[in-house]
Formats: C-alpha cells, sequence, structure tokens
C-alpha cells in the first residue's frame, strides 16, 4: 500500500490525487522543493518522489496504544529541590487536541534559582486540564502568578480560568500576569449579517472580558481574604521585571489583589533587538519573543535564557524562518563564543493521511472511501494554516547551527507507532538525530508526554519522568504575610439564609457545627 494507484470516487488514480492537492506523506514544500518522509532522489529538474502511507500501515495493533519510552526514563520525585545551576522543565501537558487520559492540553513550567539562589518559575501556555498536572507536581497557584500564552486557542489557554478562579482563595495573594499578543489587525471579510471588520482580538481584550465573565466566581470568593500587605507598585513591578511598559489590572481590580488580572501585552510582529517580555534582574531569567505562523496574526514563540542556558518554546507554528534565526543566534554569556539553544520545543503534527486514520479509529488509511478523503482533504486545510508535519520538523532542524542539545517534540499524540513514523521522517533529512529507547539520556531528539521533566545543566541534560499518585492531593501553601482584611467581612454576607437548616434551632438539635 505504498504507492499503487487505488482508485477513489473520481476515478482519479491515488497519486493523481495527490499531486493536484498537493498533498504528500510527511511532505512539504521548502524553497521550492519538496521535502519529507521516505524522500527519494529526483532527476534534474524534477521534484522528489514521496511515498504514500511510508510507515506502511496497518501496523500491530499494541504499537498505537502504548509509548513505552518513558518506561526507560529514571523516575522523578515531586518537589526535589533544584539545584543552583540547574534549570528545570516539567511538561504539565503536552497534547495535540482532543486530549487524551496520558496528554492534557498544553503546557510547560520552567522553574530555575535553587539552593538558596534567586528562585524563579514561568508556565508557558495553561490548556485544559493541565491544573491536575501542576496539583500532582506539588506546584500550588502562588507559583503560577507569570503566565506566557504563545496564543489565544482554548488548548493553549483554557485552564486560565481555573488558575485564575482558584489562586487567591489559595497561596496566590497577588496578580495574575498574562504575557501575550496584541491584536491581529486580520480583516474579517464580510459574513452573513456582519459587515467587513476587525476584532478586539488582543490579549488585553481576552484579559478584559475574561475578568468580567468571572466576576461571579471573584466576588463569591471574596470573603476570603486575597491580598497582603507591602505588595510591590506598578512601577517598581516594571523596573524588577524588565516589563515593556507599567503594569496594570483590567478592568477595575484594586493593584496587588489576587483577583487583578495583568495583561503585558506584546508586538507579535517584533523579533528585533527591543522584544523583550521579562527581564528579571534578580533572578536571572530573561524571556524575549518573536513571531510565529499559526493559524492567524499574533502567535508567538518564547525564548528563555538564564546563567547561561536557553530554551525556545515556539508552540504551534507552521515551518518558518525566525526559529530557526532563533535557534541558530545564541552566544554564550561568558565565553562570548557562538553556542547551541540547549533544549528547543516545537511542535510537530502527523501527515494528513495519518492524522485522518487516527481521528477516525482507522488502522490503516482507507483509500477509496469518501469519508476518509475528505477527512484527509480536511486535515490538509489544517496543517496548511496551522502546524508543521513530521518531514518539515526534520527539514527545520537540518537547518539549525549549531544543531540543538536536545530537540524536543511537543502537541503530538505520542504512540510507539506515531513515535516511530516520526521518527523516520526526521532522519530523512536529520541522518544526525539520535533517539535511544534504551538509553533516553543518549537521545538528542525526544517526544515529550506529561510529566515528563528535563534537568538542564551546562553539561548534561537528564530525561526524568514523574510518577505520581493519581488521587494527589493539593500542594502545600506558602502564605504571604501579612493578609489583608476580605472584601466581604463575613462568609455570609453574599447569602440569602432564608431557607438555611443551622445547626441549632428553637432548642433543637440538627447536627454538629465542628462538622463531625
Amino acid at each position: 500500500m505504498k504507492t499503487s494507484k487505488q482508485a477513489m470516487g473520481t476515478g482519479m488514480s491515488r497519486r493523481d490525487a495527490l499531486k493536484l492537492s498537493g498533498l504528500a506523506l510527511g511532505g512539504l514544500a521548502v524553497g521550492g522543493a519538496m521535502v519529507g518522509a521516505g524522500v527519494r532522489p529526483a532527476g534534474a529538474g524534477r521534484l522528489p518522489q514521496c511515498d504514500l502511507n511510508a510507515c506502511h500501515y496497518p501496523v500491530p495493533p499494541i504499537t498505537t496504544q502504548q509509548y513505552t519510552y518513558p518506561k526507560h526514563l529514571d523516575d522523578f520525585v515531586p518537589g526535589t529541590p533544584l539545584d543552583r545551576d540547574e534549570m528545570r522543565i516539567t511538561f504539565m501537558g503536552t497534547a495535540f487536541p482532543p486530549a487524551r487520559k496520558a496528554q492534557q492540553m498544553m503546557s510547560i513550567f520552567v522553574e530555575v534559582g535553587g539552593a538558596q539562589g534567586q528562585a524563579d518559575q514561568v508556565v508557558f501556555d495553561c490548556g485544559a486540564g493541565v491544573i491536575a498536572n501542576y496539583n500532582a507536581m506539588g506546584v500550588s497557584y502562588g507559583r503560577m502568578d507569570k503566565i506566557f500564552l504563545t496564543h489565544l486557542h482554548a488548548d493553549h489557554m483554557s485552564d486560565l480560568t481555573a488558575i485564575y478562579c482558584f489562586g487567591p482563595s489559595e497561596d496566590r495573594k497577588s496578580p495574575l500576569y498574562v504575557w501575550g499578543q496584541s491584536r491581529s489587525g486580520v480583516m474579517s471579510p464580510a459574513w452573513g449579517l456582519n459587515p467587513e471588520t476587525t476584532y478586539e482580538d488582543g490579549t488585553i481584550d481576552f484579559c478584559t472580558n475574561l475578568r468580567n465573565a468571572l466576576r461571579w466566581h471573584s466576588e463569591s470568593f471574596s470573603f476570603l481574604t486575597t491580598s497582603y500587605g507591602g505588595y510591590p507598585t506598578p512601577a517598581e513591578i516594571k523596573a524588577s521585571w524588565g516589563l515593556p511598559y507599567e503594569p496594570a489590572p483590567v478592568p477595575d481590580d484594586p493593584w496587588g489583589d489576587g483577583y487583578a488580572l495583568v495583561p503585558i501585552e506584546l508586538d507579535w510582529q517584533n523579533a528585533g533587538p527591543n522584544n523583550v517580555a521579562y527581564d528579571n534582574q534578580a533572578t536571572g531569567v530573561k524571556i524575549t519573543h518573536f513571531p510565529v505562523i499559526h493559524c492567524r496574526k499574533g502567535s508567538m514563540g518564547y525564548k528563555l535564557e538564564w546563567n547561561g542556558l536557553s530554551m525556545i518554546y515556539t508552540s504551534d507554528t507552521r515551518p518558518e524562518t525566525v526559529s530557526i534565526a532563533q535557534a541558530s543566534n545564541n552566544v554564550d554569556p561568558y565565553t562570548h563564543k557562538p553556542r547551541a539553544v540547549d533544549v528547543f520545543i516545537h511542535e510537530m503534527i502527523l501527515p494528513p493521511e495519518l492524522l485522518a486514520m487516527k481521528n477516525m479509529g482507522l488502522a490503516a488509511p482507507n483509500y477509496g472511501d469518501p469519508r476518509f478523503e475528505a477527512a484527509v482533504l480536511g486535515a490538509k486545510r489544517v496543517i496548511d494554516s496551522s502546524h508543521s508535519p513530521q518531514g518539515a520538523v526534520g527539514y527545520l532542524l537540518s537547518q539549525i547551527t549549531p544543531h540543538p542539545r536536545l530537540t524536543t517534540i511537543a502537541h503530538f499524540p505520542v504512540a510507539d507507532d506515531t513515535v516511530a513514523c516520526a521518527l523516520n521522517s526526521v532522519r530523512a533529512h536529520c541522518p544526525w538525530v539520535v533517539w535511544d529507547a534504551q538509553h533516553p539520556n543518549k537521545s538528542n531528539l525526544i517526544w515529550a508526554t506529561d510529566l515528563m521533566v528535563l534537568r538542564v545543566y551546562k553539561d548534561k541534560i537528564y530525561q526524568l519522568k514523574a510518577t505520581v499518585p493519581a488521587y494527589a492531593y493539593g500542594p502545600p501553601q506558602d502564605q504571604p504575610q501579612p493578609l489583608n482584611a476580605p472584601k466581604y467581612a463575613t462568609p455570609t454576607d453574599q447569602l440569602d439564609l432564608s431557607t438555611f437548616i443551622p445547626p441549632f434551632q428553637d432548642q433543637k438539635f440538627n447536627y454538629c457545627e465542628d462538622g463531625y
């Protein structure tokens, strides 16, 4: 089933149909040439031919239902103290929608500065379901106060609702900061009854509407204290964090309160020297941003630098040149010599046929079935709008010099079959990549899954996998002091108690007031 012509509903051969649609498994037009999985050399002046079903489905069913690579990783114990020279990257969510039991939607937690150093931590994206993993890993809401969104898709920001709503009732008694894109500027065509227009679709717009939508929740929890005394002023925060402008909450919460939602809007077009999003002089963490190509103007990637180490998270993107430049142009701050980016995190999508096959629950491409062919064309449109197929990621990696110390693929449905197929595509362009399933720490290319932990040092990167109890309770909280008085003086100020049954009523005992 590799390259044989198979009849389709139109009477057109499979090969001819793919030529017309530009669809080839794992393929991508780059610089005028077609590259992808199983690429065969072309004659002079001709495009290379790319295999269909290059990973030879159907495969053994067990390979589609398991991902054995993490079984070879050493265990990580949540709460392990950071070393002073360690950058730790924890994958709290890694899924390509829809989410899976083993893969929640996208979120990456980065922390630095252990052993009594100046600690700092940031969240990159917070898609649906990731709060359960943060909780299991012992990360409290108070440590999730700085969130960097790459774009405003639900699988990258849905759990912002839970983080915002429940943080002040636990240990985040200070504002929630959200970095993200400025308005896209995309003109919406006339549609239905609506004329041409541009939408208010920036991060400030998003945060303003989110804050208003969550008013009932925030008020209902404000019988608890939600702030503490002595929180720095906006000017002090701007100076200490190197922000592009003085922060302010939306729309009307008092400064310093836990329900103050503070957007830091970034010019998504900026990839130059003034693209700093965060530059903490005390901790040494610097985060810059750059534009990527995903679905709609405004999507961004981020680069974090600290203590001579660097991490790039492109998030969702089609193959583009800015990520290559960001990963290639690194200089060691101490030696002033070129240095490879330490961890390069990039998305990857299955080829259109495989994506359609997986979404339809098939064991192999079902050529000739109109429903399958329609699903393939739909997947092709998604990829053309938004994502990098596996062969394209291989090409992109081949253009990065020096090679990243560790490339990590995220936003990918991991399984033994999908990873094996993707590895073939990447190796077609990058024979230097190493994927050693038996000895993971020898690999320089990996596919991430939830609760995978990277401990990054200048001379070594350790890959680990946390094992957590399914019913882990909340992490320890570090309450700041002194706490201010709550907005509502008593827990019952907002209630209608006309139907309430009290513990004691008319000298009658109803139940125990102490809760037992």
